[in-house]
Formats: structure tokens, C-alpha cells, sequence
């Protein structure tokens, strides 16, 4: 299997309008033939657990897993001086489509992997695998509409999976893409053939299964290998059991709904990466 190197931008560049970067300075890699805008009622529906993590630096892709939990990417909760950002400055808008959300509602507390360092730089494989958050809303979406998300377990190379994101340029609605190839791992990391944007940090990486779509992964950061525009994300599977037990809940609480198919398989990715 080649190796993965030359990642050209690190999960700080992915979510780059979050950190003030200048956009500027990021490449055009959105290929707008491959992606789909769910911008009419129809197009979105179903989808409305996915949504925008808003903050006054910016936004992240996010998605409902439980009435009272969202999933995201932990580097999303920092800003550009990598503080971390209050969580009663988040929101979560799901199912956000041209200014209009399915359910708004706040950040009451978020955790991240205790040995996650968003001031790592450059990021390497191992942090990166611990880029994950899991935030609990200071109410529940309890909605006929909005259905939370099951996650499952890692993909595998070859999985055939689909994105759904916001991003830079199509901030006002989600956009799916469902033709996306895992096509290397490395210690908790896959790499993706998806086209990814900033503000797609966070989004989810979905496989189908007999029992309908499970999160597999969530956005870390994005790159080019052999002059094809890959995504880096990671798996949910090892890092998520952990996040749940850190959140202490009740026995009343409600909780992620797993499924568990296969343990997925391993690779090298050999992948460098370089913050700006």
C-alpha cells in the first residue's frame, strides 16, 4: 500500500474562518459536481441531525448522536491562540438550511480526550486520532424531525462512505457527498477521497448498513496525496466509550445507540502534518 504523505493543510487550515484565518490562503478543492446542496425541504430531509457548531470565531459540522449529545471535532471547542473556547459560547443548529434551524439549542458542557493537544504543531497521527468532543446540549432535541444518529464501528479501506457538511462558501446549508472511498489507515486515522472545505471539521463520516447509516468518523483535517484532495478523519469507535464515561451520566440519560460490525481494518499512512 503507498504511503500517505505531504498533507498540506493540518485540521487548524480545515477550520480556518473558526481560527481567523485569512481564506485566502486556502486552495479552491470544493468540486461542486460531486457534492450535493440539501437546500429544498426535500433535498434535507432525514439529515437534520447534522448542523452547525456556532461560536462567535466561527463554525464547525457537528451531529446529533442522542437527544442531549452532539459529536464533533474536539479542535473545533479552540481558537486561534488555542484556548478553549466557554462552552456556553457554542450553539448547535440542526439541520440548519438557509438561515432557518430544526432545533437551536445551547451548550451545557463538553469533553474532550484528556490527552488531546490542540497546540500540538504539527499535528501528528496520534493526536490527531483524539481530535473528538462530545458536547451535551443544556436541553434535548426531542423531535419527530430530528432523529439522532447511530454510530458504528471504524470503516474500513475500500468502505464506500458518505459526507454530510457545511462549509466555507455553502454556509447556509448542508451538502452531501456520497461517493467518497476510504483508501488508507494509520492508529485511528483513515484517509478519504471526500472534498472538504473549512467548516467541515467535525462532519460525519456515514457507512451504510443493513440497519441504515452509523458515524464511522468525524472530519479532522484535509490534504492532497498524489494530486487527489483527501480528507483526514477519525474513527468515533475508539475514542467515543471513553468521552461517554467522562460525561458521568445518569441511568435516566439517554445515550448513543451503537452497533457493532467488525473491527475494521488497518494500513500505514505515513501522512505528515503541517500547520500553517
Amino acid at each position: 500500500m503507498r504511503a500517505l504523505f505531504a498533507c498540506l493543510l493540518s485540521c487548524a487550515v480545515l477550520f480556518a474562518q473558526a481560527l481567523g484565518l485569512s481564506a485566502q490562503s486556502l486552495p479552491q478543492i470544493s468540486d461542486a459536481r460531486t457534492l450535493r446542496a440539501l437546500v429544498s425541504p426535500d433535498a434535507a430531509r432525514g439529515w437534520e441531525a447534522v448542523g452547525r457548531l456556532e461560536s462567535d470565531v466561527g463554525f464547525c459540522s457537528a451531529s446529533l448522536v442522542a437527544p442531549h449529545l452532539v459529536l464533533t471535532a474536539a479542535h473545533c471547542l479552540f481558537d486561534a491562540g488555542h484556548r478553549r473556547i466557554a462552552d456556553h459560547a457554542l450553539r448547535f443548529a440542526a439541520g440548519l438550511r438557509q438561515g432557518q434551524a430544526a432545533a437551536s439549542r445551547g451548550v451545557k458542557r463538553s469533553i474532550i480526550p484528556s490527552d488531546y493537544h490542540d497546540s500540538d504543531d504539527p499535528p501528528s497521527v496520534v493526536s490527531m486520532s483524539r481530535d473528538i468532543a462530545l458536547l451535551e446540549l443544556d436541553q434535548p432535541i426531542v423531535s419527530a424531525v430530528v432523529v439522532p444518529m447511530r454510530t458504528g464501528p471504524r470503516g474500513r479501506v475500500r468502505d464506500v462512505v458518505t459526507i454530510i457538511s457545511y462549509g466555507r462558501d455553502r454556509a447556509d446549508h448542508a451538502s452531501l457527498q456520497e461517493d467518497c472511498e476510504i483508501i488508507d489507515r494509520e492508529g485511528g486515522v483513515i484517509a478519504l477521497t471526500c472534498d472538504v472545505v473549512a467548516g467541515a471539521s467535525g462532519a460525519p463520516i456515514l457507512r451504510e448498513t443493513p440497519s441504515g447509516l452509523e458515524i464511522v468518523a468525524v472530519v479532522s483535517a484535509m490534504g492532497e496525496f498524489d494530486h487527489q484532495k483527501t480528507a483526514f478523519a477519525v474513527d468515533v469507535d475508539a475514542v467515543l466509550p471513553s468521552l461517554l464515561a467522562a460525561m458521568d451520566q445518569s441511568d435516566n440519560s439517554p445515550t448513543v445507540r451503537r452497533q457493532v460490525v467488525g473491527d475494521g481494518g488497518r494500513g500505514s499512512l505515513g501522512a505528515r502534518f503541517i500547520r500553517p
